[in-house]
């Protein structure tokens, strides 16, 4: 009556171990072949969301906007490129004389020649300007002379009174305030030859300055008076502006003033020339426009043989940062949209069928300047696997008869404007 007992002790041994241990492992297997499947399916799911991308590209690749079939149009490509540039700010400004006088008269007279109309070059020092009549200067030295001639005769004969004076008061034969009133005349009469000498070499010095001469090289601007109008000293005769050197003075705004120290060279663009040059800065006036914010900045240059005159108009590109390497494009690449600027790449898209056309396919970039005709860009991708790089063609020329995916035939062989076989 015991057996039973002992056999339901013995079901509990290992035996029993084993079916649990059975259990366990078969939940783990269903675990593992659950993760599989898992993982199967979010492959298969990253696998088709490719594959929906590259059909939908070859789809635009074999149709246009509408289903249409639509042919080819005719584009003018340019390569994508690197370039060392530096950010710049565009001002405007004039060109200013280094120096501008109006030349005066220095004795009164009648102007019996004017030798330099406006817009006659004349060399400092040595262009007789104007004449001035010298009558009038000879007879002021005619006066002088005669001044100085009584004033030296009433000297000497103050000296001798006085020396006959101190020769009697040696034997105490004169009164000693005599004597001391005769050395003061004697000194005054002396004091006169002088001033009258003074007043002789006046004279002969205003008597040379009948020729009015230019004071520094440079072109007669205006002309301020007439041949026989009468002259005052001072009166005005003509207006001299220099030549030889040239200032373009630009207005520079307040937040980068600090960045334009002087020496600093700036490329200055000559407005009605279409004459491009380069200038170091030579002064920065402190006193600045309160309305506008803007500092006025010399930039001085040569004239060019007179080629650049006052007043022109100047665009200057004023450096605001140091020189490091961009991805650049033709600005004629750059097309403005609703979304902002952007670009035409001319390639054969992904999943394309051997052997096809290239097209177009926008890419929108941020314009970060302009240099020359350039535009340092930065892309903003939308594709994956779809970026402007080094190297790659873009449209410069037909790029408003584009659209997405639509075929190209290129006219050039990879540059801007040049002419070529289509490819």
């Amino acid at each position: 009556m015991n057996q039973p007992n002992k056999q339901t002790t013995a079901s509990k041994g290992p035996g029993g171990l084993a079916w649990v241990w059975g259990v366990l492992g078969g939940v783990v297997f269903i675990g593992l072949i659950g993760l599989c499947a898992l993982l199967y399916t979010m492959y298969q799911g990253e696998k088709a969301v490719r594959q929906q991308h590259d059909q939908t590209l070859a789809e635009l690749a074999q149709k246009p906007p509408g289903g249409d079939p639509t042919p080819p149009t005719s584009v003018k490509i340019a390569q994508v490129a690197t370039a060392t540039m530096q950010e710049r700010v565009i001002v405007v400004g004039r060109l200013l004389e280094v120096k501008r006088s109006t030349v005066a008269s220095e004795i009164e007279g009648r102007v019996t020649e004017l030798l330099a109309p406006a817009g006659r070059g004349v060399v400092g020092g040595e262009t007789v300007i104007a004449r001035v009549d010298p009558v009038w200067s000879s007879l002021a030295v005619e006066q002088a002379r005669a001044d100085l001639a009584a004033a030296e005769a009433t000297a000497r004969q103050s000296a001798r009174e006085l020396k006959l004076l101190e020769d009697l008061a040696s034997r105490n034969a004169t009164d000693p305030q005599a004597v001391d009133d005769a050395r003061a005349e004697a000194e005054s009469d002396a004091a006169s030859v002088l001033a009258f000498k003074a007043a002789l070499n006046r004279a002969e010095e205003t008597s040379k300055r009948v020729e009015i001469i230019a004071p520094f090289d440079g072109v007669v601007s205006a002309k301020l008076t007439e041949k026989g109008q009468w002259l005052d000293p001072g009166s005005p005769v003509v207006e001299v502006v220099s030549n030889g050197k040239i200032d373009a003075v630009i207005d520079v705004p307040e937040q980068i003033i600090t960045q334009v120290p002087k020496g600093t060279e700036i490329e200055l663009e000559i407005v009605p020339l279409g004459l491009t040059i380069t200038g170091k800065v030579v002064a920065i006036n402190p006193d600045g426009s309160n309305a506008a914010r803007t500092y006025p900045v010399k930039v001085r240059v040569d004239d060019r043989g007179g080629l650049l005159k006052v007043g022109m108009s100047v665009t200057a590109r004023v450096p605001v940062r140091a020189e490091k390497e961009y991805l650049v494009v033709p600005r004629d690449a750059v097309q403005y949209a609703d979304t902002g600027p952007r670009v035409w790449m001319s390639l054969v898209m992904p999943a394309s069928a051997p052997g096809s056309m290239p097209q177009g396919l926008p890419m929108d970039v941020d314009v970060l300047f302009g240099v020359d005709g350039k535009f340092a860009i930065e892309p903003k991708p939308k594709l994956e696997g779809v970026n402007l790089m080094p190297g790659m063609d873009v449209v410069v020329e037909g790029a408003e008869r584009l659209w997405p995916t639509r075929p190209v035939i290129v006219m050039n062989g990879g540059e801007a404007g040049g002419e070529g076989a289509p490819r």
